[in-house]
């Protein structure tokens, strides 16, 4: 009666359903019933693989309790070969092996020789991660014969596809496409029963033309197999296809699709509990934090893959994360450590006997030994990996092992041996469009070209490798940007050096501009591009994560730096160590968050890049009375070109750059002393000496070979380099005056920001004061200064918020606050207002495009110079957010000082006076008015950006509407 009411169908629905009702559903039904039930149950697990292997893992041990309750071993069978697949799919690989060779043993036993060969199809897929390849593929070739001869072909299919993958983890490529290929053509020849198979055909077809180089042909498949997946809604091949697409574009140059695929990779691996796959993904980005030069963050996420995949018992994936975490300490200079990882790493490949993974240890240890010196060392090694590469026609890796070849060669003095290696790197690199290679392959070839004496050749070289960064550079993110071109610069260093040595110094002053004005120059054309999504559901979902990780870490920010009083006696309350731990957990994270939310900011189009302007259209923006400095430094010798509207020169400085950076290390620690020990001190006066005679020492090593270029002028433009970023130029002293009482100082991030004019906009302010908790009582007078001269909005204390930001621009924005400059961190460089910290980051979500920013706070002129003397911090993040011209402090400033000068500035102003002239006749008041004052006390303030003034007449108080909003009574 029972058995009439239920068919195999329902019996595998209702097990599933129930399975605690085993014995009551099964215990009646016919052997026929049962085994198509177990059947379909199988069919059921194998399903969830891409789905949830842990309910694969629960059907199967359904299915093995039924075969216990039928006494039957080809249920168990099936059961026992149903752990195995699901095992290895949870990364429990040694336990999936047994249980697949215990399945294969009761199949045997069950006559069942087609059982025991479909066993055999999910040990080779496991079998390099067990070192167990001989035997793997010994009993592939049985299981193959045996499915053939009974007409099992989609399972032979299989077979044929994890052998195929074996064969290209073990490097011989040639040998797993062709297996690949043959795969494929059964799986077509199986018409609408083969369909299932193309996609992962199709992704692994892919990963062997990219391990042999031909990255077209590699993504052509990855995109087939991406749009078949997509299709079908498979999540977890998705992920697993656009991490190889990712790797593909990491390989050529495109870091920022590579990170924000991976990145969505890897979100959909740990929502569909997939822990292993996560970490292939998670290896990827170590991959490309290598390219980009961020060992530290490299070596740390390396360790934590490779401990992951140890847990999993995945060998092999471990050795090859062996390999990355070897290339970031050998970066790092950690070089004890990076060989204990390659022998390591060697260790398991020898055991695998996989000859292209060995000669990969080889080339990395010869890039090590080439670092250390060991010439010999480095051409032996790189001429074995070479060979090995060559000879299993693995393109792009016997490119880099002939890069080393070559430089190896260059090294020792052999130019011809340079040549040959360069130049089939070159060859290889064009063709696979790989352009790390072309660009070392590039500088090698110039370097050759001018130490055989052939300067036009090696500039030509030159300028093409300075071009291949700027073609990757202009897709990056500047969170991407400054690690990408810190081993960029040595093309642009030669290129310049060669131009000043053979007497060109407008080729030089071009060279140098192009670099400093593209960066620049791009960000201001393209500031929507440098906002975050907020549109977008996952970018929003990441800005609230930030939002909430930004209230934390607040709070442990100032449980850390100012314990209030009685926490450290609360129970359960942190101390500051413990809460700094907490600090730099969330920093993590937000750098993390924010780079994403970079990365999914959209791609600048081609048609929005800035180019740099050429010399003559910057000379033309110079007028008489002003003369443009721009200093360079090639790493000893200091430079300086010096440009008004009719000439250039060039001036070799005799200052070296020792030199400057211990005067500039000898300044910062006057002032510090001046400033903490107070103006009216005795031990101030005498400092102020010291200061003075350090500031002679700086003006006479950079300013005084241009005395005669000088002469007469009103103005200068500084464009400074490298350290000089934070020198405060204006007060360097003639040993008559300060620079400051005879120019007007203006700084420019680059000379080509001379052609911009900044904008214009309706005559008011803007102004934020936040005193800090009454620490800093006087930003209030400053924010009803500027908003008694000029009109506008007034917003103090708790009433400033982020969100006054977001007013229409006018003429001025003053945010009179604290404010800190990370240097370990100046990303995380902030203003405090009264809704929390407004990070550097922040101020590019807004239109600051207003013709004056003035951040009157601690610290807000600091930056850190990355590679491409980009600067990174608050003052470039409002040019980069639109604002014509920008007033910062370059340390901390007294509270009172500041309000008179800021007085001082605004009255200028407002009568008419440009910018430039009105800081100056503000700092020159202060001298004025105490000629033996520090100048730690009035000088801290600089003008960046355009120097002109405001673009309408001022109208006087008594005309003007201004709004005072939340301003304290005693105020």
């Amino acid at each position: 009666m029972f058995e009439r009411s239920i068919d195999s169908s329902g019996l595998a629905a209702a097990l599933l359903a129930d399975p605690a009702a085993l014995i009551a559903l099964v215990a009646p039904l016919a052997d026929s019933t049962v085994a198509e039930a177990v059947a379909r149950l199988k069919q059921e697990a194998d399903r969830h693989w891409a789905i949830n292997a842990n309910r694969s893992l629960e059907i199967a041990e359904l299915i093995i309790a039924i075969g216990r309750l039928r006494d039957d071993r080809c249920h168990s069978a099936m059961g026992m070969m149903a752990r195995g697949d699901a095992l290895k799919l949870l990364g429990r690989i040694e336990e999936g092996w047994q249980a697949l060779g215990q399945a294969g043993d009761l199949f045997l036993q069950c006559g069942d020789e087609v059982g025991w060969a479909r066993t055999r199809i999910g040990r080779v897929g496991i079998s390099v991660d067990l070192n167990r390849v001989a035997e793997a593929l010994a009993d592939a070739e049985q299981a193959r014969a045996i499915l053939a001869r009974h007409g099992m072909h989609e399972k032979r299919l299989v077979l044929d596809l994890n052998t195929a993958v074996v064969y290209g983890q073990l490097g011989e490529d040639r040998q797993a496409l062709a297996q690949f290929h043959a795969a494929l053509e059964i799986a077509i020849s199986l018409g609408a029963a083969g369909q299932q198979w193309l996609g992962p055909l199709q992704t692994n077809i892919g990963l062997i033309y990219e391990a042999l180089g031909d990255f077209r042909m590699a993504s052509a498949y990855h995109e087939r197999a991406h749009a078949f997946f997509a299709e079908r809604d498979e999540t977890s091949s998705l992920a697993t296809t656009e991490l190889n697409l990712a790797r593909i574009a990491g390989a050529q140059g495109h870091y920022r699709r590579a990170l924000d695929l991976l990145h969505g990779a890897h979100d959909r691996m740990v929502a569909e509990q997939m822990p292993i796959e996560a970490a292939h993904v998670s290896r990827q980005v170590v991959e490309c934090y290598l390219l980009l030069n961020r060992y530290a963050e490299a070596r740390d996420l390396a360790q934590q893959v490779i401990a992951a995949f140890r847990d999993f018992g995945l060998s092999y994936e471990e050795a090859l994360s062996l390999l990355q975490l070897a290339s970031a300490e050998a970066e790092l200079g950690n070089s004890s450590a990076a060989l204990a990882a390659l022998d390591e790493a060697e260790r398991v490949f020898a055991a695998l006997d996989t000859p292209t993974w060995s000669a990969t240890t080889r080339l990395r240890r010869g890039r090590i030994a080439l670092r250390q010196g060991d010439i010999a060392t480095a051409r032996r090694e790189s001429a074995a990996a070479a060979a090995c590469f060559e000879s299993a026609q693995q393109q792009v890796t016997y490119a880099t092992a002939s890069m080393l070849q070559g430089q190896a060669a260059f090294a020792g003095g052999d130019l011809a041996g340079a040549i040959r290696g360069a130049a089939a790197a070159l060859r290889i690199a064009r063709q696979a469009n790989v352009p790390p290679l072309r660009y070392t392959s590039h500088l090698l070839l110039g370097r050759v070209a001018e130490a055989s004496g052939d300067d036009t050749r090696a500039a030509r070289r030159y300028r093409a490798a300075a071009a291949t960064i700027e073609r990757v550079q202009r897709s990056l993110t500047m969170t991407l940007r400054p690690g990408f071109l810190e081993d960029k610069g040595e093309a642009l260093r030669a290129l310049i050096g060669l131009y000043l040595r053979t007497g060109r110094p407008e080729q030089a002053f071009e060279s140098l501009e192009r670099t400093k004005s593209q960066v620049l120059l791009g960000h201001l054309a393209n500031r929507e591009q440098l906002r975050w999504a907020y549109d977008d559901p996952r970018s929003r979902a990441l800005i609230d994560e930030l939002n909430r990780l930004r209230e934390e870490h607040q709070w442990f920010y100032r449980l850390a730096h100012q314990q209030p009083a009685g926490e450290e006696s609360r129970p359960g309350a942190h101390t500051p160590e413990q809460a700094l731990r907490e600090v730099a957990g969330r920093e993590r994270r937000m750098r993390a968050i924010t780079e994403q939310l970079y990365l999914r900011g959209g791609e600048r189009s081609a048609a929005g890049q800035a180019s740099s302007p050429p010399l003559r259209e910057i000379q033309r923006s110079i007028d008489d009375e002003t003369l443009l400095i721009e200093f360079y430094n090639d790493g000893a010798q200091l430079w300086a070109f010096a440009l008004d509207g009719a000439r250039l020169t060039v001036h070799a400085l005799p200052a070296t750059v020792a030199e400057v950076d211990r005067l500039l290390a000898q300044l910062q620690l006057n002032f510090a002393a001046a400033l903490g020990a107070g103006s009216a001190a005795p031990l101030t006066r005498t400092l102020a000496g010291v200061a003075q005679a350090i500031l002679q020492r700086l003006y006479a090593g950079l300013l005084q070979p241009l005395a005669e270029r000088m002469r007469g002028r009103r103005r200068l433009l500084v464009v400074p380099f490298g350290a000089l970023h934070y020198l405060p130029i204006h007060l360097l002293h003639s040993g008559e005056e300060y620079l400051i009482e005879r120019y007007e100082v203006v700084v420019l991030p680059a000379a080509g920001l001379a052609t911009r004019r900044g904008p214009r906009r309706p005559s008011g302010a803007l102004a934020l004061a936040h005193s800090w908790d009454g620490r800093l009582p006087q930003t209030t007078a400053e924010a009803r200064l500027v908003g008694g001269l000029f009109g506008g909005q007034v917003h103090c204390d708790d009433a400033a918020r982020r969100a006054a930001l977001q007013a229409a621009p006018t003429q001025i924005l003053h945010i009179a606050a604290h404010g800190e400059h990370r240097l370990d961190q100046p990303d995380l460089s902030y203003i405090q207002l009264a809704d929390g910290q407004l990070y550097a980051d922040d101020l590019l979500q807004q239109d600051l495009s207003y013709e004056l920013v003035t951040l009157s706070a601690c610290e807000t002129g600091r930056a850190n110079v990355a590679a491409g003397d980009e600067l990174i911090g608050l003052g470039r993040r409002v040019l980069y957010a639109g604002a014509g011209a920008l007033v910062v402090s370059l340390w901390r400033v007294a509270d009172d000082s500041t309000v008179a000068l800021m007085e001082q500035l605004y009255r200028a102003l407002r009568d008419g006076a440009s910018k430039a002239a009105a800081l100056r006749q503000a700092q020159c008041a202060a001298i004025q008015g105490a000629r033996s004052l520090h100048p730690a006390f009035w000088g801290a303030f600089q003008l960046i950006g355009d120097p002109g003034p405001l673009s309408t007449d001022s109208l006087s108080m008594a005309e003007k509407e201004y709004e005072y909003d939340n301003i304290p009574a005693t105020a």
